[in-house]
This record gives structure tokens, C-alpha cells and sequence, in this order.
């Protein structure tokens, strides 16, 4: 047995990584980087991305795997002084059967607002991806945060 990956023509990680194709970085380190998501399930929402091609937690190396969870710690501190967070949601998907709709790992960190519906889950295809511009603007703010 194996997980399943979605076939995808281009990774846009790696065209991320490779500054082939635009994003928003927040910060980025020698093993992973943080990306402002174009989706915005919550207004903060982002993700962790290995800076390797690596499709799931299968994987990653104990060290790619330590700096993403640290990472989303000092993002996680981040989201909930710098925006007014009142929770946090942390998590992957790995497989087509687990939601993952890249084949590259990829960590979300979703801030949750009061207000928020906690049992909700989100799916890329129900929010409509934010613009660039906005997406330098909250990357920003979260660099800003984080500071």
C-alpha cells in the first residue's frame, strides 16, 4: 500500500521555490518557507512548504519536519498577537484520500477568529484565490507580527 498523490502537470511549490511563479512569502530558511495561502479559508491563513520537493510527511527528514513545527509555532504566536486570533488550526493532508490536492507537503496554519465555525472544513474549491497585491498585504502583516 501507498498514499495516492493528485497528478499535477507543474508543482506551483517548487515554481514557488524556484521564483518561477509568484507568491507571498513571509519568511524563508535554508529547509522550508512560509507562503501567504491564495486561499484565504480565515484572513491570515498560510502555509509551510518544505523547500525540496517532497510530496508527503512519508517524506520528510526529522529536521524538515522539526522546522515546520516550529515554525508553525512562532507563525501560530504571530496570528494570534498580531491578528486577534482567538484559536489556530494546524494541519496537512497527505493522499488524494485525505484532501491533498498538491503533491508537494504542504502545512496549513489557519488563525480562527471568535465567531468562527470550529467544525467546518475547508476545501480549496469553495473560496476564490485573493490577488497578489492582497496576498503582499498580508504577508506583510504577519512579517510585521512576527517581529
Amino acid at each position: 500500500m501507498a498514499i495516492t498523490l493528485p497528478t499535477v502537470e507543474n508543482c506551483g511549490f517548487c515554481e514557488y521555490i524556484a521564483g518561477t511563479r509568484e507568491c507571498a512569502f513571509i519568511r524563508r530558511g535554508p529547509l522550508i518557507s512560509s507562503i501567504v495561502n491564495r486561499t484565504q479559508y480565515e484572513r491570515g491563513g498560510l502555509l509551510i512548504i518544505p523547500n525540496r520537493h517532497l510530496p508527503t510527511i512519508l517524506e520528510l527528514s526529522q529536521d524538515i519536519l522539526a522546522a515546520i513545527g516550529v515554525e508553525s509555532q512562532i507563525l501560530s504566536r504571530a496570528l494570534v498577537q498580531g491578528f486577534g486570533a482567538t484559536g489556530v488550526n494546524i494541519f496537512p493532508n497527505n493522499g488524494i484520500d485525505a484532501n491533498q490536492h498538491f503533491p508537494h507537503y504542504h502545512m496549513h496554519v489557519v488563525p480562527r477568529y471568535s465567531g468562527s465555525d470550529p467544525t467546518r472544513i475547508y476545501l480549496h474549491t469553495q473560496f476564490e484565490p485573493i490577488s497578489m497585491p492582497e496576498q503582499r498585504v498580508l504577508a506583510k502583516e504577519i512579517i510585521d507580527a512576527v517581529a
